[in-house]
């Protein structure tokens, strides 16, 4: 497939498609995929059907593969399904609490339960030591009083005893309207109440006491329905830095799969402020702040970041992106094409793959407005 494109200053590119096709990944993948990836949502992650195609297109078992801007760690957990050693990156605690979990899972159903079961009685020995006062009242607004309460103890002792996995599986049941969650009516991405959807006054049931037991070891039991083993001498890391600073040794990376940051298309602090305030993060408007806020500043985060991990990078080794369209003031600005002409500018990049993906609309947290509707594959080859 041959596709025509034009730059900034009018020149055209034009790239064959060779090896993807968006065919590969249509669909849903919820009903095969892990579970592991189902453990708390996350706006804006890449599929995992998509990321298992990629690292399978571009790599080979064992290669060491980095994902920069990790996000809720799809790369990270596709690559060690597939063989593969991984480092994944992100600044926001949220996601590296996600990372973290699917990276490092407990061995079994049976240890996660124990271990939730054990932290629980725990956590209802010292509930009565958590200051209720330092609360926030928008928090509060989201829970029955002592709902609230449990969950503020057990997370701070998850917290305090880097529990990732159950801090997970927490986070992932703290809003929604199911019974199986624990706020009030509330929208499941982005926490939101419904109480004009649900007035308290007609439906009362939603608006009472929520054991967190019971719904903690049921969404457990959720996440290892298919949970994959994995190679134990793999490599694993993790790292929560500014992904222009982060320095790896140099030619120890094979390749390089990751989706950066959909330049003000997404809030990830804002969109997740409820899970941030429960891990600890009083002030989660600083994490928005650094990603980039228009095309410039884009501009400078990818060519920074470019420019930093190229060392790492082994030559003929393959550095792939996975980017959006961002509508702004009803112009489509393309991510892509900036990452090109860094690319190009560089002068020791080659430009193989270059791949349209329509993003459907049930896959967009935000139905209308500035948010992402094309994704674009680049796949940049290391040649000098």
């Amino acid at each position: 497939m041959m596709m025509e494109i034009k730059g900034e200053a009018g020149t055209t590119i034009n790239y064959t498609s060779l090896k993807l096709r968006p065919v590969d990944w249509s669909g849903s993948c919820l009903a095969m995929e892990s579970t592991l990836h189902q453990i708390s949502p996350y706006i804006g992650k890449i599929k995992s059907t998509f990321a298992e195609k990629l690292i399978t297109t571009y790599t080979k078992p064992r290669d060491t593969i980095l994902d920069p801007f990790a996000g809720s760690g799809t790369v990270a957990l596709e690559s060690l399904i597939a063989g593969r050693q991984v480092i994944a990156n992100d600044i926001n605690p949220y996601a590296i609490t996600l990372i973290k979990a699917k990276m490092f899972p407990p061995n079994s159903l049976e240890e996660a339960i124990k271990s939730a079961k054990d932290y629980i009685s725990l956590s209802k020995k010292q509930r009565g030591e958590i200051d209720f006062e330092e609360v926030p009242d928008w928090i509060k607004k989201f829970y029955h009083q002592d709902t609230l309460k449990e969950i503020n103890s057990l997370s701070q002792l998850l917290r305090e005893n880097n529990e990732d996995f159950l801090m997970a599986c927490l986070l992932g049941i703290l809003h929604h309207q199911r019974p199986g969650f624990l706020s009030y009516p509330a929208s499941h991405l982005v926490p939101y109440l419904r109480t004009k959807k649900y007035p308290p006054e007609e439906y009362p049931e939603m608006y009472s006491y929520r054991d967190v037991e019971p719904r903690l070891l049921k969404k457990i039991q959720r996440v290892y329905r298919r949970i994959p083993i994995f190679d134990g001498s793999l490599n694993r890391i993790c790292f929560q830095k500014d992904a222009e600073k982060l320095v790896l040794p140099e030619n120890s990376i094979d390749a390089i799969i990751s989706s950066p940051p959909y330049m003000n298309a997404l809030d990830y602090a804002r969109d997740n402020r409820l899970r941030l305030w429960f891990l600890g993060e009083k002030d989660y408007e600083k994490y928005d702040t650094k990603s980039p806020r228009n095309i410039e500043d884009f501009k400078i985060l990818m060519k920074n970041v470019m420019k930093n991990l190229y060392p790492a990078l082994k030559i003929n080794s393959y550095c792939v992106f996975v980017l959006g369209d961002v509508n702004k003031s009803k112009k489509s600005i393309n991510t892509a094409l900036a990452v090109i002409e860094i690319a190009n500018s560089m002068g020791s990049f080659d430009c193989e793959e270059f791949i349209r993906d329509e993003v459907p609309t049930f896959r967009r947290a935000r139905k209308e407005g500035a948010c992402t509707k094309n994704e674009w594959i680049i796949v940049l080859r290391k040649v000098g």
